[in-house]
């Protein structure tokens, strides 16, 4: 048998050039992170900057053929016509930004609304079929405005088709339209939207006193939600966002502070 002595040199080389690639591929990595996350910060303060000084007569005009698709059988007729006189008493409010304002049901189970570029709100079958009391619709659909009024719905499209442009740019067509590319623009973008949802729902809250005189029925929907171990179906939107405890709890506080201070004056 012969015994061949090898020397380690060649191990060791090796192993340094591991490590030396594996340093490399961290540095490669932590440069397109801070790359990614600056564009995407960069991309939203230019989309806010453009979406201050867009009009709402603009935006009317820029969208106007723009109604989602929708299924407004003969069943659905009664329900839209209460969530339509619901929302032209809202609409009427001087806090509610001059839009024409249309509604349209979305043939889903899944109770929920939605904002649409140009003044259409989308309502589904399942919202209009869950919601009875119109202080509860009216608070959905007062929530919905407050995203027309402070442009969310555009801030959200904006940075959503701009961040897309860019990861195409830079990356090719794989990124930007790959899951990869979608899930760093839904992770980053998580504390926005917790804000806008926050914010709107403080304007539905106020509107909703303004409009009805009462908050009454805005706590009762909350000690409802509060009162299940998971949230209703018809609560989606609420289950969509972080923490819906202290986001109702913090609803009902402040409907219940509007309802003192009117009592205070």
């Amino acid at each position: 048998m012969n015994i061949v002595h090898r020397s380690p040199d060649g191990t060791a080389d090796i192993s340094g050039a591991r490590g030396g690639a594996f340093r490399e591929l961290r540095k490669l990595t932590l440069f397109t992170v801070l790359l990614v996350t600056g564009l995407y910060l960069l991309i939203g303060f230019v989309v806010d900057l453009a979406v201050e000084r867009i009009p709402f007569e603009t935006e009317a005009r820029l969208f106007k053929a723009l109604v989602p698709a929708g299924s407004q059988s003969g069943d659905d007729a009664g329900e839209l016509a209460r969530a339509r006189r619901v929302l032209d008493r809202l609409s009427a409010d001087s806090l509610v930004p001059a839009l024409p304002w249309r509604l349209t049901v979305i043939d889903s189970p899944d109770p929920n609304a939605f904002a649409f570029p140009g003044g259409t709100i989308g309502v589904t079958r399942g919202l209009l079929e869950a919601l009875d009391d119109d202080l509860a619709l009216g608070f959905v659909l007062a929530h919905e405005l407050g995203h027309f009024q402070h442009r969310d719905h555009l801030r959200g499209a904006g940075r959503t088709l701009g961040f897309g442009i860019a990861l195409r740019g830079l990356f090719g067509g794989h990124m930007g339209s790959s899951s990869i590319g979608n899930m760093y623009h839904y992770v980053i973008g998580r504390s926005y939207s917790r804000h806008q949802e926050e914010r709107a729902d403080r304007f539905g809250v106020e509107l909703v006193k303004r409009v009805f005189g009462s908050t009454q029925g805005v706590p009762r929907l909350f000690e409802l939600l509060q009162d299940q171990q998971e949230l209703p179906a018809w609560a989606y939107m609420f289950a969509t966002h972080p923490s819906p405890r202290q986001r109702i709890q913090d609803l009902k506080e402040h409907a219940l502070a509007l309802e003192e201070h009117d009592g205070t004056e």
